[in-house]
């Protein structure tokens, strides 16, 4: 999207309200639309973007992987629900607006995804439990899944072996040959096996699946196919409908730049009978009656939904959708990897680093993980702590490296400024 079409949409879609004021942050109190018309080029595009946050001047935030930060719009429109819901109190939950949030966030996951296959829930972990919990796995059954998953994943994955008795049968991912991954998991197929569970974008490396030729030996094999979408949805344009995806879910507190506890499950539409719902309520029925003993599910995936909502978290997830959107998912893509392969082909000219991420461009997205041969992962981590860049330490799968996050808020003297250090420590 260029920068006069992100200046025209964002002004229909805030009309001359702030998007969050500059006084208190940066000393200036004009608009936000005043200000990006005044941007003359992309670097002075993206201050402004950076500006709608609250950092201090001085600090390096590289942890989106972890928890991305709020814009201010998203945390005043957060408040103003509350103290709206406050002032008039109402049991539930307003179903139009609800449903309006809904259509935001199947924009984001690609053309044909409609409001009715989401279900508005707290995180991807849940979203993951509802999907391991209500498939109907028994004794033996086995699910493939990568050694480099998030616990939110492998949790759950031990929680039904436990407890039902699945198989689970694990691939180390490819790291030089992207392709490889859809070979490695082919070979763990076999006539017990009935889903593929894997992350979109790993948290341990960045690393991006090829997500849709592998949907597409899924479907060939007749095998469910679920993603863990934390890692990707907010940072890529997707289509997940092109891609047989079966099962979808994501948090909104990471790259979508949403509050916490708020998250989005989706299911493909001819499954949603076949995903039973495993905690229900208030909202997840179309009609009940103890009396006879019915129960009618919703006849869409709000059958997953249950019981009193914080209603404003997810006026906030609705504004903070808006927000991507504005920006564009495909400009942010490029903002984000462009930052990425400066770090990553910066990281090459640092002695003693080894590069964790994937060898293949195509198949790196905006995380980058490495480690220091000599030193401990730890150290580093504590030592650019204290110089006010913050990244995240990753033990998973015994990597015992670094990785480092790039979203909309960071720009170059970011990756300058982390490479300098990361010399400085090795030095």
């Amino acid at each position: 999207m260029r920068r006069k079409q992100f200046i025209t949409t964002f002004g229909a879609l805030w009309g001359g309200v702030l998007v969050g004021q500059s006084a208190g942050f940066t000393g200036n109190s004009k608009p936000v639309s005043e200000l990006l018309r005044s941007a003359s080029d992309e670097e002075t595009f993206w201050k402004i973007i950076r500006e709608q946050f609250v950092f201090p001047g001085d600090y390096s935030y590289l942890n989106t992987g972890g928890i991305g930060a709020v814009p201010v719009l998203v945390s005043n429109r957060i408040k103003t629900r509350m103290d709206e819901l406050e002032i008039y109190p109402k049991p539930g939950h307003d179903l139009e607006k609800w449903h309006e949030i809904k259509e935001k966030c199947a924009n984001l996951l690609g053309t044909g995804v409609n409001k009715e296959e989401l279900a508005l829930i707290s995180t991807a972990t849940e979203g993951i439990n509802i999907i391991l919990n209500g498939l109907p796995l028994t004794k033996g059954d086995e699910i493939i899944t990568s050694t480099h998953e998030h616990p939110a994943l492998h949790i759950p994955l031990l929680n039904k072996f436990k407890q039902e008795g699945i198989t689970i049968k694990t691939f180390q991912p490819d790291f030089r040959k992207g392709l490889g991954n859809v070979e490695r998991i082919e070979k763990l197929i076999s006539k017990r096996t009935r889903l593929i569970f894997i992350s979109h974008v790993t948290c341990t490396t960045g690393q991006l699946f090829p997500v849709e030729e592998i949907g597409k030996l899924a479907r060939t094999k007749r095998i469910w196919y679920a993603l863990d979408g934390a890692q990707a949805t907010g940072s890529m344009k997707m289509d997940i409908k092109k891609w047989n995806v079966d099962f979808y879910t994501f948090s909104g507190h990471k790259w979508v730049l949403g509050p916490k506890r708020t998250g989005v499950l989706y299911v493909r539409e001819e499954l949603l009978d076949t995903l039973k719902p495993t905690t229900v309520g208030a909202y997840s029925d179309n009609g009940y009656n103890v009396i006879e003993g019915s129960l009618s599910y919703y006849p869409s995936a709000q059958r997953y939904e249950y019981a009193t909502q914080n209603e404003a978290l997810f006026h906030g997830l609705g504004t903070a959708v808006n927000f991507i959107n504005t920006i564009g998912l495909s400009r942010i893509n490029e903002h984000n990897r462009n930052l990425s392969e400066q770090f990553y082909n910066g990281l090459k000219d640092i002695k003693q680093v080894q590069i964790l991420s994937p060898e293949q461009q195509t198949y790196r997205g905006s995380m980058i993980t490495f480690k220091l041969k000599d030193k401990n992962y730890h150290d580093l981590a504590s030592f650019l702590s204290k110089k006010r860049i913050r990244v995240r330490v990753v033990p998973e799968a015994n990597l015992e490296g670094i990785r480092v996050s790039f979203h909309i808020y960071n720009n170059e003297s970011d990756v300058q400024r982390i490479l300098y250090e990361i010399q400085n420590f090795r030095s």
